[in-house]
């Protein structure tokens, strides 16, 4: 083999690997992105409602999805960083960075403070001689935390909508 035939074979590979690199970060990203959508749609429109709906009752239902919950919390933590690291690896620009922190940080506000703050009142409102005020407390912590779950999301569809741009080739 002359050395000009190895020096095309050695380029044609580096090409290769460099060409793999760019399809490897965008393929985990699309993993990491579909696992997080996947998972937080199924809990919000399948376990929750089944379990509140076919559990005993509401406790029972609680300590059901409270788990279910903390998981999906902690990746959503996780994906959120990993996401905004795939995103500046690939050169996808602030917003598909920025978004993905956020809402790795809401995950985290979520699961250490209102979850936290729920669990700990949980039995204060619902309990024996449980409290009114502290139902109502409850009540309102339950629904920043909904709140919050719902507008991760949507940021997680958004980034679907963004990052799909991103791969879409230019027309011609």
């Amino acid at each position: 083999m002359s050395s000009a035939s190895r020096t095309s074979a050695a380029r044609r590979a580096g090409a290769t690997r460099v060409r793999l690199w760019p399809a490897l970060l965008r393929s985990l990203l699309w993993l990491l992105l579909g696992g997080w959508v996947g998972s937080w749609l199924l809990f919000a429109l399948v376990v929750a409602p089944t379990a509140f709906r076919v559990l005993p009752s509401t406790p029972v239902a609680g300590s059901l999805v409270g788990p279910v919950l903390d998981a999906l919390h902690l990746y959503g933590a996780a994906a959120g960083l990993a996401l905004a690291v795939l995103a500046l690896l690939l050169r996808r620009g602030w917003l598909r960075i920025a978004l993905p922190l956020a809402m790795s940080a809401a995950c985290l506000i979520s699961q250490f403070g209102v979850s936290a703050a729920l669990a700990e009142i949980r039995d204060q409102a619902f309990g024996p001689g449980g409290s009114e005020m502290v139902a109502a407390h409850f009540t309102r912590l339950h629904r920043i935390s909904m709140t919050i779950y719902s507008a991760v999301l949507l940021g997680a569809l958004a980034l679907v909508a963004l990052h799909a741009a991103s791969d879409t080739p230019p027309e011609p």
